[in-house]
């Protein structure tokens, strides 16, 4: 087995199970169900238009709004960042970091006689290294805490913790982190009554004998995690009662006894993240009426039970991510009132039935689909969930959405619909998400979009129309979305002609514009250039025989054209006269940049080719 090193027994000792670690969801299906762009960010990378209200969480620095979430893990696979996601350093390993960097303080006498293990402020003892081969003869008697990192303990022996004058009585917490233990012999612990906590990680244990435990009758955590593990026997959990975490992630764990966990009627947090486990026993939770939190991320789960859940009416969040689930069978989380984050991302769901699937879920507030095959959704998928705040369906290869999909969502904040195969979305694609803060749509296959497309969108904060097909934008498409801060345009074939002159009209009083990262795909003498940088009286439209004159053409001389031909050209008589013109035409807008319509020829030359859009 391949050893970690320090820093990564220490950084693990925080993961408790993170689901994404591994895992390269990083590519993405183009329109044609191509991969291509690995490694591409789906949330946000978006150039900021007005100054954002800015707050902070964990450090970071995001987009501030009423209903919107900062980034954030989760623990398992985050909401929007399809690649792997980052785990933050938590204040917990900060602490035990800064702890082993400073010299300890002076203790008692029985501190000075640990060597090579070290005290710090008499309550924690820290043994590191290969030359630590054994439990130390003495402890302070205030010693709390025991932790063994990197050391060379294989055997645990027989009363190694027996009571006498080494302090051991007192100890709350005992850790071996990645220390080559072959076993946990329940002769060993006699003497902790007070152990409480007990962590185990990086060893090389095959099972735990059913008396692994013995004598722990007080233990309220334990975690035996990345440890190879391959089994566990039943009745092993007979004598922990007052268990109430356990943590088994990053084994080799292919099955589990239905009866495995009846002995733990008290626990809260279950990991069997990241093991081998291809089913689950119909009555496997049946006892954990307290449970609130479960994960069984990144194991081989292709079904499960209906009933599975069913006893588990206190649970909080659930993790079924990256497994290889195909469907899941009616009923499944009937009964979960309490559920708040449901992760189902990274597996393949090819369809999500019946319609009310999700039904039984009326406190669920997180939801995350991203990265499986669905191809089409129900129209009542998510009635019954009014109050859903973040929903990610990225990394699919949905070709369109029913209407009013979202009209039972009005609580939702956040949006994610990118790398999929959309081809259109209609006006009341998104209809009643009055409060969504955050819309994503890149990498999708939107070649034009409706001018009311986010006219309801009155909250909207971030929206991301990143590499699609689009060419244009109606007039005044984001006249709605006064609260838009943040807006990604790049990697479409923009034709900057002028029907894009109100964007770039639109995009020229933001207060840092955007202009930089949109760039023209056509015509010929713009192309590679940034909308922005392209002069009024370039952005043109081709003119063809017998039709009206495209904006931006240049009027005829007053002298030369009467107030009759003025108006069959389509010009208000007052054209050219010094009289003021009809309010709200083209020809009256304003110029922008200093430049004027009207002062060059407009048109290029008519090749006979249809105008695409």
């Amino acid at each position: 087995m391949d050893r970690q090193p320090l820093a990564s027994v220490l950084f693990d000792k925080q993961l408790n199970g993170h689901p994404s670690l591994g895992r390269n969801s990083s590519s993405r299906r183009g329109c044609q169900g191509s991969v291509s762009q690995a490694g591409r960010s789906d949330f946000w990378p978006a150039t900021p238009l007005r100054p954002p209200r800015l707050g902070k969480s964990d450090g970071r620095v995001f987009l501030k709004s009423p209903r919107s979430l900062a980034p954030r893990s989760h623990g398992g696979a985050s909401a929007f960042p399809p690649q792997a996601e980052r785990m933050p350093v938590r204040p917990g390993l900060l602490l035990l970091l800064l702890a082993f960097s400073v010299p300890a303080p002076p203790g008692s006498a029985a501190c000075a006689r640990l060597a090579p293990c070290q005290c710090f402020g008499g309550a924690t003892v820290f043994c590191s290294g290969r030359n630590v081969s054994g439990i130390p003869e003495e402890l302070p008697p205030e010693a709390s805490q025991l932790l063994f990192v990197g050391a060379s303990l294989s055997v645990l022996p027989c009363g190694a913790f027996a009571p006498r004058s080494n302090g051991s009585s007192a100890l709350r917490k005992l850790a071996f982190l990645g220390c080559p233990l072959r076993t946990l012999p329940g002769c060993a612990w006699a003497g902790l009554p007070r152990l409480r906590e007990l962590d185990v990680a990086l060893a090389r244990l095959a099972g735990l004998p059913r008396e692994a435990l013995g004598g722990l009758g007080g233990l309220s955590k334990l975690a035996v995690r990345f440890s190879q593990l391959e089994a566990l026997e039943e009745g092993l959990f007979d004598g922990t009662p007052a268990l109430e975490a356990l943590h088994l992630q990053g084994n080799r764990l292919a099955a589990l006894s239905p009866r495995l966990f009846r002995p733990l009627p008290a626990l809260e947090s279950l990991s069997l993240a990241q093991n081998r486990l291809a089913q689950l026993p119909a009555d496997t939770f049946r006892a954990l009426v307290r449970l609130r939190e479960l994960r069984l991320s990144d194991n081989l789960l292709e079904r499960l039970p209906p009933r599975l859940f069913r006893p588990l009416q206190a649970l909080r969040e659930l993790f079924l991510d990256g497994n290889r689930l195909a469907e899941l069978p009616r009923g499944l989380f009937a009964g979960l009132a309490r559920l708040r984050r449901l992760h189902l991302q990274h597996n393949a769901l090819a369809r999500l039935e019946p319609p009310g699937l999700f039904a039984g879920l009326p406190g669920l507030a997180f939801l995350l689909l991203q990265g499986n095959r669905l191809a089409a959704l129900p129209a009542g998928l998510f009635r019954g969930t009014p109050r859903l705040v973040e929903l990610s369906l990225a990394r699919n290869r949905l070709l369109e959405l029913p209407e009013g999909l979202f009209g039972d969502l009005p609580e939702l904040s956040v949006l994610s619909l990118a790398h999929n195969r959309l081809g259109r979305v209609t006006a009341g694609t998104f209809r009643g998400l009055a409060g969504l803060g955050r819309l994503q749509l890149r990498y999708n296959c939107l070649s034009a979009l409706p001018g009311a497309a986010f006219a309801n969108l009155s909250s909207l904060e971030a929206l991301d129309l990143a590499h699609n097909r689009l060419q244009s934008l109606p007039e005044g498409f984001f006249d709605a979305n006064e609260m838009l801060a943040s807006l990604a345009l790049e990697g479409n074939p923009w034709r900057c002609d002028c029907r894009l002159a109100p964007l770039a009209d639109w995009l020229s009083t933001m207060e840092q514009p955007l202009g930089a990262r949109v760039l023209c795909r056509t015509p010929a003498p713009l192309e590679g250039r940034t909308l922005l940088a392209a002069r009024e009286e370039e952005l043109l439209c081709p003119c063809q025989p017998g039709s009206a004159r495209c904006r931006g053409e240049a009027p005829a001389p007053p002298e030369e054209t009467g107030a009759l031909g003025r108006e069959a050209e389509g010009l208000p008589a007052s054209f050219g006269t010094g009289l003021p013109a009809a309010p709200g035409r083209p020809w009256e807008r304003k110029a922008r940049r200093g430049t004027g319509w009207g002062m060059k020829p407009a048109c290029w030359p008519f090749t006979g080719q249809p105008d695409t859009f």
